[in-house]
């Protein structure tokens, strides 16, 4: 007698074999094996004929560092079936936490309404473990975190001393239980880096057996040549490279992506281990101040806003951003001031211009977009957001469908209520997995459901260092999602984003009913997950 018995569905194990009707039994926190219909008995028995029994998915690209901490029940997740988050990517990770990077941290948790208590990541991850959330969590460690912490905000190398010293934070973090270094290169500071200090980090990361994630330089114009970045870092460092949100941004840029998948099944067959993920949309989301040229962020918060209050700055700025040909990727260039929506204002005086383009805001104030928007970032202390609608569908498809891709969210855990539901957010935190599963492998058919579950499942937790996660096997840890193929799909849209897929029947972490009969138990079975390392 197992304790819980999933009769009558149909298993896609995660592996990308066929699928097959079998019985599921679970004992405990692991999978107790598969048998034939109605070989075997559980205290507990789930009715599963006409869906689809799968591993849980395993979002290798978020960004829930600290907002777990504060939506531990990780809505917005656990209902779209992840069950596992890969965290610190683009640069930016909540431990370890030196310098101007604790102060960096209290300003993003305090939105959140969380109390910094951490600095090494071994503290961080306790205190995850303490609150306790309904996914598994691991984590990455930003260079731009370590960056700030030791070197600062400022646009200079580091010193050897300097270098070191991040070295150092990079090892001992990955000790207590990071998976691996993330780049974020087109943010401050980590855009002030050269690629001879990513690879000395990326060295130590691929000593103790961890990956390199990368926000790569550029994703516009100079796209191939931040791949070709990407790839050098994992030829030269010997780390496993995962390009991260794979794409094309700007219309004279689209089709390039052709161009960067040969680069990197290229760089494959040479032996550099790398991949990437993408998510399923046409927009992406980041921090509204990343229009700004670097020399605009250079020394941090503070002297950016200085700048923004000096009208000879300001109008330097301004006079820049039509310029497609800087020497850094103009976003405003690239795409208008129409394709570019903001969301995330605190200020309430400002609430009303929530999910709107900044050129409809310029008209209705009568301004000019490129002085809409600087006030903005101004008045909103560089803390508003914005969506830029800048990708194309057919990239997408090429992207996802490729035989590297795997499926990541880019999205954080979020909730319709607390403060992660005050604003509008990018629908990916909500309804990535089953849009790529409805839109791309059951409406396009792109890919099987076999090939689509196999990038959300067995395939990321190989590339991080999983191996007890992502596939349906004996002794396999008991992360599980139940879906309908007839019913699953994402409702979120970018007019209404705080709302649920639906089609997600059950979801089980680490064998406890997360999710029955697509409601939230409010179980929180999720584990900390760290790294053991392997040294090379």
């Amino acid at each position: 007698m197992h304790d819980l018995v999933i009769r009558n569905g149909t298993i896609i194990d995660g592996t990308g074999a066929a699928r097959k009707k079998m019985d599921l039994a679970i004992d405990g926190t692991r999978i107790a094996g598969l048998y034939k219909p109605s070989e075997c008995k559980g205290a507990i028995t789930i009715e599963a004929e006409g869906m689809v029994v799968c591993p849980g998915f395993v979002d290798i690209h978020t960004h829930s560092d600290i907002s777990l901490l504060s939506c531990p029940l990780a809505e917005s997740k656990i209902r779209q079936g992840v069950t596992t988050e890969l965290m610190g990517n683009c640069g930016g990770s909540a431990a370890p936490l030196v310098g101007l990077a604790r102060k960096a941290a209290q300003d993003h948790a305090k939105d959140l309404w969380v109390e910094v208590t951490w600095s090494t990541f071994d503290e961080y991850l306790l205190r995850m473990a303490d609150v306790r959330t309904s996914v598994n969590v691991a984590s990455l460690v930003g260079a731009e975190t370590l960056r700030l912490g030791v070197v600062g905000a400022d646009d200079r190398p580091p010193t050897d001393d300097e270098l070191a010293r991040m070295n150092k934070l990079l090892a001992d973090s990955m000790i207590e239980g990071a998976f691996g270094l993330s780049t974020g290169l087109i943010y401050a500071p980590g855009c002030f880096a050269k690629t001879e200090e990513i690879i000395s980090l990326a060295t130590t990361a691929a000593s103790l057996g961890g990956m390199y994630a990368s926000h790569i330089r550029g994703e516009g114009r100079t796209l191939v040549e931040a791949v070709m970045e990407a790839i050098q870092i994992g030829r030269e460092s010997g780390c496993r490279v995962q390009v991260s949100h794979h794409k094309a941004t700007g219309e004279k840029n689209w089709g390039l992506v052709e161009k960067t998948l040969e680069l990197m099944d290229t760089a494959r067959r040479e032996g550099v281990d790398v991949a990437f993920d993408v998510y399923p949309y046409t927009a992406s989301a980041t921090a509204l101040d990343t229009i700004l040229p670097p020399w605009a962020r250079d020394g941090g918060k503070e002297k950016e806003m200085e700048r923004l209050r000096d009208p000879h700055a300001r109008e330097k700025m301004m006079a820049e951003f039509p310029n497609r040909d800087t020497d850094w990727e103009n976003t405003v260039a690239e795409d208008g001031w129409t394709n570019i929506v903001m969301l995330g204002f605190k200020n309430a005086a400002n609430k009303r211009f929530e999910n709107r383009s900044v050129q409809s805001v310029a008209d209705e104030l009568g301004k000019e977009p490129a002085e809409v928007a600087l006030d903005l970032i101004l008045d909103e202390q560089l803390g508003v957001g914005a969506i830029f609608h800048e990708m194309s569908e057919d990239d997408v498809k090429r992207v996802i469908s490729h035989p590297l891709s795997m499926i990541g969210s880019d999205g954080e855990a979020e909730a319709p209520y607390g403060p992660t539901g005050s604003s509008p957010t990018h629908p990916r935190s909500y309804g990535t997995f089953p849009r790529a599963l409805r839109r791309y492998s059951i409406e396009m058919g792109l890919m099987t459901l076999e090939e689509t579950i196999y990038k959300m499942t067995s395939r990321p937790a190989q590339v991080i260092g999983l191996p007890d996660r992502g596939a349906i096997a004996k002794g396999m840890a008991a992360d599980i999602v139940v879906f309908d193929p007839e019913r699953i799909r994402d409702v979120a849209t970018f007019d209404d984003s705080h709302r649920y897929p639906e089609g997600i029947v059950h979801v089980l972490v680490n064998g406890q009913m997360t999710v029955q009969d697509a409601e939230h138990t409010r179980e929180k079975a999720g584990q900390v997950l760290r790294h053991k390392v392997s040294v090379s």
